[in-house]
């Protein structure tokens, strides 16, 4: 039974990359910011205690940290999903809060792997499309063909400059991962390293949530288009997304497909509005009355050129349907509404 060591247990793509982990036969190692959301997610979960165990990592950067867990276990795979998040307000400094702990945290993490875990095999990271561009209309007409190998061109003077938490997020993606690939090169590892390109996560979130108040980002713009917030359908932040249990099962897929060693790697990048999501939402009886309605929006929303065929044949998925996406989401917020609302 492989061992696997996965960062960000609690968060929404971890959640149900644990999934994905256990119905592929892994003994997971998750690791978590604070001890109190240990109880949460196994309150959440308890079918996950006989394969899951769950511990204390405070700062992802700190290389002593993972010195501990990797003297402590004998590893197979890791799943590196632990990163900063867009929507945290707290988060207002580009080098504090978005810079240093994703560049120190991804390194942080390789260089302990490698010193201290011999039998280790392969790490896939959850990156992010916006490594790649920021969506924004004028960056998708500029680009050209979008592949695995374009990166977005901000630099690090322009996100200081511009102070702007997506710019930030953006640049923080791009250079956490170069940073990455610059380990790769010139430290040659015995494991190999895959990174995965996501647009917008969708899916039914498995993680704890305190209130639908709270969701994270993706599923959260989900939410606004029922929730009342938008009476007319909003515009699209970025136009291609995935289902989260995909991208889950493409992250489990990874760790032992040789084809994917050492490559980054888009993923579905099918186009996709916020209309498109709104009337999909409408098809389901029990939004009835809720959907925010046509504003028009798609007609101005420019489709970037994502070449991403092949990268999607290295891992060889059937891709969710929006709608079975959309569906599934939609009935989880409906749930956390009820339980809410029951409280």
């Amino acid at each position: 039974m492989p061992y696997t060591l996965l960062t960000g247990a609690n968060s929404f793509v971890g959640a149900h990359v644990i999934n994905s982990l256990l119905a592929a036969g892994h003994k997971v190692v998750g690791t978590v910011r604070r001890e109190s959301l240990i109880e949460q997610i196994f309150g959440l979960h308890p079918e996950w205690k006989e394969n899951v165990e769950l511990t204390v990592v405070g700062d992802y950067a700190d290389e002593a940290s993972w010195d501990a867990l990797f003297t402590k276990y004998s590893f197979d795979y890791i799943a590196h999903v632990a990163a900063p998040l867009l929507d945290n307000p707290a988060h207002t400094d580009y080098d504090r809060d978005f810079l240093k702990p994703s560049v120190d945290g991804n390194l942080a993490l390789l260089r302990s792997a490698k010193g201290n875990a011999p039998g280790l095999k392969a790490v896939v990271v959850t990156g992010s499309i916006n490594a790649v561009t920021t969506g924004a209309p004028e960056a998708l007409l500029l680009a050209g063909p979008i592949t695995s190998d374009t990166w977005v061109p901000i630099s690090q003077e322009e996100a200081r400059k511009a102070n702007h938490p997506f710019i930030s997020y953006c640049s923080a993606k791009k250079e956490g991962e170069l940073a990455i690939w610059d380990f790769v090169k010139k430290e040659n590892p015995s494991f190999s390293v895959t990174v995965f390109l996501p647009g917008l996560i969708f899916g039914p979130p498995l993680q704890p949530v305190k209130s639908v108040k709270n969701l994270n980002f993706s599923v959260g713009l989900v939410y606004n288009l029922f929730n009342g917030s938008s009476p007319t359908v909003p515009s699209t932040v970025f136009p291609s997304s995935v289902d989260a249990r995909d991208l889950a099962d493409a992250h489990v897929k990874a760790l032992t497909t040789p084809a994917a060693a050492n490559r980054r790697l888009l993923i579905n990048c099918k186009p996709m509005t916020f209309t498109m999501l709104a009337h999909t939402l409408a098809k389901l009886p029990e939004l009835a009355g809720r959907v925010s309605a046509d504003s028009g929006e798609d007609a101005n929303v420019v489709f970037g050129h994502f070449e991403a065929d092949s990268d999607n044949a290295v891992i060889g998925l059937n891709f969710r349907t929006l709608d079975e996406t959309m569906a599934d989401t939609a009935r989880k917020i409906l749930e956390l509404e009820r339980a809410e609302a029951a409280q």
